[in-house]
């Protein structure tokens, strides 16, 4: 049900007038009084939050919700297969591999110091390199 509609007047510089009008069609608006109403509404909805992130308006807030759980849906099954592939990997290594503990330990702090210095970015041939000298 349609709120009744109050007739007024209202005074400002003719710029932002000439601004509304230019906008006419941005705003999905037939006239400059239903942009200007849709202004108003728009400014007092701002002002009534209180953090910008709940500004967004419900169809923004919801497809950046569906994006990001795409997202996180991708990078998840992404994650796992990598996981398998690595322990894969870790179970065909140690199945032939007799290095003792200390070792095992010092490889540890290596790798650990490597993949940090290089943000994740290792190859086969440079860890190659490094053990055959």
């Amino acid at each position: 049900m349609k709120e009744e509609m109050v007739r007024t007047a209202i005074y400002c510089e003719k710029s932002v007038l000439e601004m509304a009008s230019a906008n006419l069609k941005r705003a999905n608006a037939r006239s400059r009084n239903e942009f200007i109403e849709q202004a108003i509404k728009h400014y007092a909805a701002f002002l009534g939050k209180e953090d910008v992130g709940a500004f967004l308006t419900p169809s923004l807030e919801s497809v950046l919700d569906g994006k990001i759980g795409d997202l996180e849906n991708r990078l998840a099954q992404i994650l796992f297969k990598l996981a398998v592939e690595v322990s894969m990997m870790l179970h065909v290594t140690a199945s032939g591999a007799d290095i003792p503990e200390e070792d095992l330990s010092r490889l540890r702090a290596m790798c650990v110091g490597e993949v940090s210095r290089l943000n994740g970015k290792i190859s086969f041939e440079k860890a190659y390199q490094h053990q055959k000298g």
